[in-house]
């Protein structure tokens, strides 16, 4: 006579207990005897071990309650289904909250809540505040949600200010950050960055690079407590439409981030990089008494020759170079940045044609970037502001939130809907 044989997932339900009823009747009870008494190494590296791993606790629930089970499984689909859609697991699961509310919700009288969230990888706090979210939804909203319970969500107003801001030509190439500052100092921006970011994201006005994901922690570049304390010196290249190769030099402060001075070549030269330093130090004497500036390179024939040297060595001139990754723990990061802002944010988007335009956008660069661009390392400051000594500080910021909060409050509960009236 044959020997019946049977699939390896029916051995691994068995054993933990999870074969449906109907099936005990086929299978001989000495093989589900000794199915459940199997070692568990038999079963080690698979799904169903894993999720016996995961929900031990739920599974020895289920053991005892089979309708449990089916319950059980239609919450695993709804989590297969959702989780299909895309890698970004995350984003779909806010984008798919109706969904999974719903499946929680008809499965709450036999899975408890706070069991039934660990199946999506969110908190029972979160489950709570999708189901109001969506109780309480309001299509008069932009956000989709009651101003009667959500009180403090933006106006009207607020969403159309901030849509013109980032709609500005003359702040297309600004970071969404810089453009919220440059609002908050303003006034005309009343609204914090995150919400600026949703509403960017809902309207889909401008492409951005930020990273849901975590990053990654990176240690702290150097950082200096004053203006002319600490300075970076670099070279970047940039080819313009005519096909030639143009190197551009940069001194940059590294307490204001304020590119000091920069020059223009075809060639990279050590004489070059001195006139562009001293350039730099003769705008430095003019708002420092007693310069002791710690001037920052890179390893290049640049920075490390007898013209660098006969300079530094004059008894006027009171400057350490350091060599990055050499004489110090730090690299040259911060003019690194600031060559990236110039070529990535200024210089491609134009495609300058020539040397001439070449230089008509960096000055245009220097001027915008120094002067007028908030940077949001600065609190809200231009380079400039904090080059001269103006304090760092939080406080218009926190006004013009503050002030905005009170009146959005009072807007919302002037303007409820019909359907918020009627609650």
């Amino acid at each position: 006579m044959k020997r019946a044989a049977y699939h390896t997932t029916l051995k691994e339900l068995t054993h933990y207990g999870l074969l449906p009823p109907k099936y005990e009747k086929e299978i001989p009870r000495t093989n589900i005897h000794r199915w459940r008494n199997d070692s568990p190494e038999r079963f080690v590296g698979s799904e169903i071990n894993k999720i016996a791993d995961n929900h031990s606790e739920l599974i020895k629930t289920l053991n005892e309650y089979p309708r449990m089970f089916l319950a059980y499984g239609k919450l695993v689909k709804t989590m297969i289904k959702v989780a299909e859609k895309t890698q970004n697991y995350r984003k779909i699961l806010r984008e798919s909250k109706e969904d999974i509310v719903k499946a929680i919700h008809r499965a709450k009288d036999l899975i408890p809540i706070d069991k039934a969230v660990r199946i999506f990888g969110i908190s029972a706090s979160t489950y709570h505040i999708w189901k109001t979210d969506l109780h309480h939804s309001c299509e008069s909203s932009f956000f989709n949600k009651c101003v009667r319970i959500y009180s403090n969500q933006v106006t009207p107003m607020e969403i159309q200010a901030v849509k013109e801001s980032l709609e500005l030509e003359s702040t297309a190439h600004w970071s969404i950050r810089s453009v919220f500052l440059n609002g908050i100092n303003k006034g005309t921006v009343t609204v914090s960055i995150d919400t600026m970011y949703m509403i960017n994201r809902r309207l889909e006005i401008r492409q951005t690079n930020r990273k849901h994901r975590r990053r990654k922690k990176r240690k702290k570049g150097i950082r200096a407590s004053k203006s002319n304390e600490i300075w970076h010196a670099d070279i970047t290249i940039l080819k313009t439409l005519d096909g030639k190769k143009y190197y551009i030099y940069f001194v940059v402060d590294n307490f204001s981030r304020k590119v000091l001075s920069y020059a223009v070549r075809d060639h990279i030269s050590g004489e070059v990089m001195v006139k562009n330093v001293e350039k730099a130090f003769k705008k430095a004497m003019e708002v420092s008494d007693n310069l002791n500036v710690k001037l920052i390179v890179d390893g290049g024939s640049e920075n490390n020759n007898i013209h660098m040297d006969d300079f530094i060595s004059r008894s006027e001139i009171n400057i350490e170079k350091l060599v990055a990754l050499r004489d110090i723990d730090y690299s040259n990061s911060m003019v690194e940045a600031v060559n990236k802002i110039a070529k990535y944010q200024y210089l491609f988007p134009k495609h300058p044609a020539n040397l001439e335009e070449l230089l008509e956008l960096l000055a245009y660069f220097v001027h915008d970037y120094n002067e007028v661009k908030p940077h949001g390392q600065l609190r809200g400051l231009t380079p400039s502001q904090a080059y001269i000594g103006i304090p760092f500080s939080d406080k218009r910021r926190i006004e013009v939130l503050s002030k905005a909060r009170q009146e959005r409050l009072a807007y919302n509960k002037a303007n409820q809907c019909g359907i918020c009236k009627q609650k």
